[in-house]
């Protein structure tokens, strides 16, 4: 069915006008600050996405020329940027032929090789973006933001993307996104350098590697919380109630007590975990670069088990030869096991356990598992 181009928001026609090349397919506006327009450039001849995002007036200056110009693998290729008005502006990019990665993950069971190397591909586009050239950081990496296209992990959305300045070493904190801001990013002080984009970037590792992080802000409250605004409901209106629960949510960043690591897969080697950990530690003591945080992910990438949670169980593939998998049985579990790349599992009656955690360590010490 064809778009409606009159039924759009004006910010979307005037961006259309001035792009006759190309031919609308797909209007999304489910986005917390702006549209994106998906369809044909038939001049690039490739299917290509507008983002159109606004801000505050002359809250965008010289960064959408430099974001134009990164010419990276894993930073989605910006074709042209330009303001729609004062408050409004529109990157043009490649589209992703796999989506976001919230919505792959929701899609696809990840193995541990498919989640270290995303996360290491979303490193490397961001050291072309720290660069001492480009000095951009991101601001508001989260799995919505990062896209997949040709199995690589892409940076999109630079809507928040700003310069470092040269003087502070320090870009203004956004207030995008509020579980994956940093603790530097509240407060009168409030910044983001480098390392912050390293904090969201461990809080992407986390989610790649298995943990949860729910976007309901609702649920990252505990039963005290949520009985006090149950009162600020009854005394106060819709900015009193956001500003409560956002005093919640940042005093459990503040505090380190955001993320559930106990929700981390048992099969995850806790050597992995000790890294993404200190990526999400107060400023001071987390990685101060992209490089840092990639060389101890280089550290433990030897021997790194390729785990894959399915509907069946836990697989391990080609350990050693073999491909193990933990399924559930008679209210146990159970072990399988087969040559790699043969067709059919075989149960092995060598492991029996009350819960994955311990059929888990048994096979660990079985097979010599990191």
């Amino acid at each position: 069915m064809a778009i409606d181009i009159e039924a759009l928001p004006d910010e979307a026609q005037k961006a259309l006008q001035q792009f006759s090349e190309f031919q609308l397919a797909e209007f999304n506006d489910s986005g917390a600050n702006g549209y994106v327009m998906i369809g044909r450039h038939d001049v690039l001849r490739k299917d290509v996405a507008i983002k159109i995002y606004f801000h505050e007036e002359n809250g965008v200056d010289q960064e959408p020329a430099i974001i134009a110009t990164l010419n990276h693998e894993n930073i989605l290729k910006v074709f042209d940027a330009r303001k729609v008005e004062e408050c409004c502006s529109f990157y043009m990019m490649q589209a992703a032929n796999d989506g976001d990665l919230f919505t792959f993950q929701k899609r696809y069971h990840l193995s541990l090789d498919l989640s270290y190397k995303f996360l290491c591909q979303l490193l490397s586009g961001l050291s072309a973006m720290h660069c001492q050239e480009k000095k951009l950081v991101h601001r508001d990496l989260k799995p919505e933001n990062l896209l997949v296209h040709d199995d690589q992990l892409v940076i999109a959305d630079f809507g928040s993307v700003r310069r470092i300045d040269d003087a502070t070493g320090k870009a203004l904190a956004s207030k995008h996104s509020i579980l994956y801001r940093p603790p530097e990013a509240f407060g009168d002080d409030a910044f983001f350098d480098f390392s912050s984009d390293v904090y969201q970037a461990g809080i992407i590792g986390y989610l790649l590697f298995g943990g949860l992080l729910s976007n309901d802000l609702l649920e990252q409250l505990n039963k005290r919380e949520l009985k006090e605004l149950e009162k600020v409901k009854q005394t106060g209106g819709d900015y009193e109630i956001s500003k409560y629960i956002d005093s919640c949510i940042e005093k459990r960043i503040r505090s380190g007590k955001l993320l559930d690591w106990s929700s981390i897969p048992f099969y995850v080697p806790k050597k992995v975990v000790k890294v993404l950990k200190k990526a999400v530690l107060d400023k001071e003591k987390r990685y101060a670069n992209v490089s840092e945080f990639l060389a101890e992910l280089a550290k433990v990438r030897a021997g790194l088990p390729d785990w894959i949670a399915s509907k069946e169980g836990y697989e391990l593939r080609d350990w050693k030869g073999n491909d193990y998998l933990l399924v559930e049985s008679g209210g146990k579990i159970i072990m399988k096991k087969r040559k790699h790349k043969s067709k059919t599992f075989r149960v092995d009656n060598s492991i029996k356990a009350q819960d994955f955690d311990a059929a888990y360590n048994q096979l660990k010490n079985k097979v010599g598992l990191p």
